[in-house]
C-alpha cells in the first residue's frame, strides 16, 4: 500500500499540443508511478477542450465540478455535472471540455495507458 501526496503534484498549464486552452492538468497517478492505470484531474476555462484523442482502454471520466461536455465523432454530445461518470470506449475517437457558458473540472481515469492525440479539428 502506497499514498500519493496530490499537493506534490503540480496543477498546471496543459499541453498546448493536446489541449485548446485555457486549460490546466494535475497527474495524480501516471507513467512514472508504474501503474497501468492513469488518473489525471482537468481543469477547463470556458471555451477549453482537449484534442481529438483514443485511448486504448477504457477512459471513465467523473465530474468534479461546473459543467463538462464530452463530444465523439458521430456528434453525440454528453454532459458532465459534478458526480456524473461518462464512460469512453477503447478506440472510440472524442474530446471533452468545458460545457459552453463556464468552465468545468473532471477526473480523467485510463484504464490503459496509452493516448493517441489526433489534432484539434473544430468541435462539432
Amino acid at each position: 500500500m502506497r499514498r500519493i501526496d496530490q499537493a506534490t503534484r503540480p496543477h498546471d498549464g496543459a499541453e498546448a499540443n493536446n489541449f485548446v486552452l485555457p486549460a490546466r492538468m494535475q497527474r495524480l497517478l501516471g507513467r512514472e508511478d508504474g501503474e497501468a492505470v492513469r488518473l489525471y484531474r482537468v481543469t477547463f476555462d470556458e471555451g477549453a477542450r482537449t484534442h481529438w484523442h483514443i485511448h486504448d482502454q477504457a477512459q471513465l471520466l467523473f465530474g468534479l465540478g461546473g459543467r463538462c461536455v464530452v463530444v465523439d465523432r458521430a456528434g453525440t454530445e454528453l454532459t458532465l455535472d459534478p458526480g456524473d461518470v461518462v464512460v469512453i470506449e477503447a478506440g472510440e475517437e472524442h474530446w471533452h471540455g468545458a460545457a459552453p457558458g463556464g468552465g468545468g473540472e473532471h477526473l480523467a481515469i485510463n484504464v490503459g495507458s496509452e493516448t493517441t492525440w489526433l489534432g484539434p479539428d473544430q468541435p462539432l
